[in-house]
């Protein structure tokens, strides 16, 4: 009962938070975008209670920080790329403490890593970088460590840990795409939907 019930007003908050976009309702928008988090910091909260759970569950409230701090008026974007830079290492942590029996080809593994390097290349040559170390190499972590949380996520073996890693992937992929190289029409849809439902199977991976 109480899983249909969150799962129910999580996937009302999130289309609710998607319509708020398209209607530019600023208010419903700011109220949402953490508050769905919550509610699935929530969820996860009501699942058992282990060490692979609580990792998540600190994940997910440096997510929520994040979340904040990008959606301030004022640009806090160092902040918030390291709330989740945070977040990706305590989903790291949490993926290791599962049995991990698999094993990944060295193809995959090298390919991930030349696509990491590749987008980072191309990130880099936008003049906003230009001059801005810190920056770079702060988006050169985030970027090294969010492939590295997919990775992981392949060695657990688990559908729901790798479609969600690679779901979170996807959102930032298209967030910085966006934000660095060429403005996306459909940015925040793309970005929040699967953000929300990226979270959403971390809490739920806790139920299992």
């Amino acid at each position: 009962m109480i899983f249909s019930l969150f799962t129910a007003i999580i996937l009302l908050s999130s289309l609710t938070y998607l319509w708020a976009i398209k209607h530019k309702n600023q208010s419903l928008i700011y109220l949402l975008k953490p508050g769905t988090m919550l509610l699935i910091i929530l969820f996860a909260l009501t699942g058992t209670s282990s060490p692979y759970a609580w990792w998540v569950i600190v994940g997910l409230v440096f997510s929520l920080m994040g979340d904040i701090f990008l959606m301030l008026p004022k640009d806090r974007f160092l902040y918030g790329l390291f709330s989740f830079l945070i977040a990706h290492v305590c989903y790291i942590i949490a993926f290791l403490q599962i049995n991990l029996q698999q094993t990944v080809s060295s193809f995959f593994t090298v390919g991930l890593q030349v696509i990491a390097l590749l987008f980072f290349i191309l990130i880099l040559k936008r003049k906003r970088f230009k001059g801005r170390g810190s920056l770079s190499a702060a988006v050169f972590l985030y970027i090294m460590l969010i492939t590295g949380m997919v990775w992981v996520s392949l060695l657990t073996g688990n559908p729901l840990l790798i479609t969600a890693a690679l779901l979170f992937y996807f959102s930032d992929a298209t967030l910085a795409w966006d934000r660095f190289i060429q403005p996306l029409r459909y940015r925040h849809y793309f970005v929040m939907s699967t953000y929300f439902l990226a979270q959403y199977l971390f809490a739920l991976s806790i139920h299992q």
